[in-house]
């Protein structure tokens, strides 16, 4: 089951929250243990359609909100965020890549959206994958009761 979300802003930004589901058969290609097989594994896309600004925090803080209440109502599922850099994100910082930038925000919005409403059960586990032309970052939301299954299947990635 693939779904989306629209968030708006008074700025006339857009973007759209898309969770692409991940069949049992696909997870195979990386491991056979059973826990990790009993999850819902969703791929999280961030798609800007309008506006041309930084996103404001108003919609980073809509976005995690709509990605907790999808974590509350489907207890199984493990959402999966990956840091790519197929579009330039503006940023300071020019030390640190595209995909750690994004690694970095997408971790302070989630792990602040966490902590301003108490919820204690989901965790954002952060993978780094090495690569000899730059490292990528995968982030996965999981309920921590799966953080083990997760962590299996994140260090299986890391090894790739």
């Amino acid at each position: 089951m693939d779904l989306s979300f629209d968030i708006h802003n008074d700025k006339g930004d857009l973007v759209r929250v898309a969770l692409s589901y991940y069949d049992t058969e696909t997870l195979r290609a990386f491991t056979d243990d059973p826990l990790t097989l009993t999850l819902v594994f969703y791929d999280v896309t961030l798609v800007r359609i309008a506006g041309s600004d930084n996103v404001g925090i108003r919609t980073l803080k809509a976005v995690s909100e709509v990605l907790s209440r999808f974590m509350a109502e489907n207890e199984a599922s493990v959402l999966c965020f990956y840091c790519d850099d197929l579009t330039d994100v503006r940023h300071r910082d020019k030390s640190i890549t595209p995909q750690e930038y994004r690694s970095r925000l997408f971790s302070r919005m989630f792990d602040m959206h966490i902590r301003t409403n108490g919820i204690k059960n989901i965790v954002n586990y952060q993978v780094k994958i090495e690569d000899d032309a730059c490292p990528r970052f995968a982030h996965f939301i999981t309920p921590e009761k799966y953080l083990p299954a997760v962590r299996l299947l994140g260090n299986i990635l890391m090894d790739k």
